[in-house]
């Protein structure tokens, strides 16, 4: 009785059609989150802060939208890259409110 040889894990194999319209979604949501940004500020009908803190929410995600889809990354894949970046991230996050609260 021979052993069974395990079955090896193929990757998915992408058309070029599927990698494309991932492409297309993505921007088509970006420039979404960019026409929202622009309705809020034109409206007016939010306060200064509420705008600012909108504005802030939509920018993060097309930011993470973009870094996920145009610079290919994938977080299994580069998980130190992920957390350096997260980690600058924090560092200017705190940097920049003690820049606005410094008297």
């Amino acid at each position: 009785m021979e052993p069974k040889p395990e079955p090896r894990m193929t990757p998915k194999v992408r058309t070029q059609t599927e990698s494309a319209w991932k492409y297309v979604f993505s921007f088509f949501w970006m420039i979404l989150f960019t026409a929202i940004s622009f309705w809020i500020v034109l409206e007016g009908t939010l306060g200064t802060e509420a705008t600012f803190w909108s504005i802030t929410a939509l920018a993060a995600v097309q930011v993470v939208l973009q870094l996920i889809t145009f610079m290919h990354l994938d977080f299994g894949k580069y998980r130190f890259v992920a957390i350096f970046m997260a980690l600058g991230i924090f560092i200017a996050v705190v940097s920049a409110i003690g820049i606005v609260l410094m008297p």
